[in-house]
């Protein structure tokens, strides 16, 4: 009976989900604390991305980086010039170009996020050696992988 083996299984897909859900808890809590409420927690990685380029950033690029749909970063960036931690600003080349720019407000914002995700971090991998992280950072990716890779398989054993 199939219910029988689901039950007696360890599901990574749930687990996985379980302690990110716990992890943007704890840093959510914290940023907030810190009196600092984004629309998304997820916006602080954004913004500390944006932040951090060298190069003007482009929402396109933001696309490509973080994989998410057009219509879900534009909501994202929409919310953060609200709230005042973006901006949108011409490009000298063509003004019709738009390029994505962090405001002293949303730098401010990012530092403090960034503060409480790497405290969150330091305190959920204490007491675990870092040969054990580095392990744990490999397995995670060839989950990724994998899981990025599923519909290529279900594609090919549909056609045998």
């Amino acid at each position: 009976m199939i219910g029988e083996e689901f039950d007696k299984r360890r599901h990574f897909g749930f687990m996985l989900d379980n302690a990110a859900r716990e992890i943007k808890k704890a840093v959510g809590r914290g940023v907030i604390e810190m009196g600092e409420v984004p629309c998304n927690l997820k916006n602080a990685w954004l913004v500390g991305y944006i932040e951090r380029q060298r190069d003007p950033v482009f929402q396109k690029d933001l696309e490509k980086t973080f994989h998410f749909p057009k219509s879900t970063l534009a909501d994202m960036i929409q919310c953060l010039e609200k709230s005042g931690y973006l901006a949108k600003a011409p490009v000298d080349t063509d003004a019709r170009k738009k390029q994505i720019v962090v405001t002293e407000k949303g730098k401010n914002f990012s530092t403090l996020a960034e503060k409480e995700i790497m405290a969150v971090e330091d305190y959920i991998t204490r007491g675990i050696p870092e040969d054990q992280i580095d392990l744990l950072v490999e397995i995670f990716e060839k989950i990724q992988q994998n899981a990025k890779d599923y519909k290529s398989y279900v594609e090919l054993k549909k056609e045998d």
